[in-house]
């Protein structure tokens, strides 16, 4: 009798578990916010309705199944921390660096020449014309810091979709933690 009580019990939990979270759930009680270190955008948006300055192709090809690690360079000083940053986290990856690639942005055609002495410094990384800044606009509408003072690290997934974004002072470790996770 004894064991069939307790056979009972171990059969009954894990029954008991799941109904028991399932009606907290449904009753509103489901955790609140997310263990993200990055700040989502305010509205989804996709990369593939950006094009080349001729428009005839886009801005990045996501042919390659790649995670996209980029910052948009309004200011060269305002984003040599986040340039560096970007090239530090790619090596913490280790195994993963594979899959990433950084990518620049900008569309200040003062800045090409900075931007050129900043791929001979770092030759992985790819640099973009957002002609009319319409990329930068669409950034400044979906974040809530003002890009042209401060340029943060902003994460697309393989897709093209415009993921999170990192805030200027973030610890470079929870950076890492966070793409290491989605990675």
């Amino acid at each position: 009798m004894r064991s069939k009580i307790f056979l009972a019990a171990i059969l009954l939990t894990p029954i008991l578990v799941v109904t028991f979270s399932s009606l907290y759930f449904v009753m509103g009680k489901s955790p609140e916010g997310t263990k993200n270190n990055g700040v989502f955008f305010k509205s989804y948006f996709n990369f593939n309705q950006f094009k080349n300055k001729n428009g005839t192709q886009d801005l990045l090809n996501f042919d390659d199944g790649k995670w996209v690690l980029s910052v948009y360079v309004t200011d060269i000083d305002a984003s040599s921390e986040s340039i560096y940053l970007t090239r530090q986290l790619n090596i913490a990856l280790n195994r993963d660096i594979n899959k990433l690639k950084r990518v620049l942005f900008y569309s200040n055609k003062l800045l090409e020449d900075d931007l050129k002495v900043i791929q001979s410094q770092y030759p992985r990384v790819n640099i973009i014309e957002d002609k009319n800044g319409v990329l930068l606009n669409v950034l400044q509408r979906n974040s809530s810091i003002n890009l042209n003072v401060e340029n943060p690290i902003f994460v697309i997934d393989p897709y093209g979709r415009a993921v999170m974004y990192f805030e200027p002072g973030t610890d470079p470790k929870l950076i890492l933690k966070d793409l290491k996770v989605l990675i």
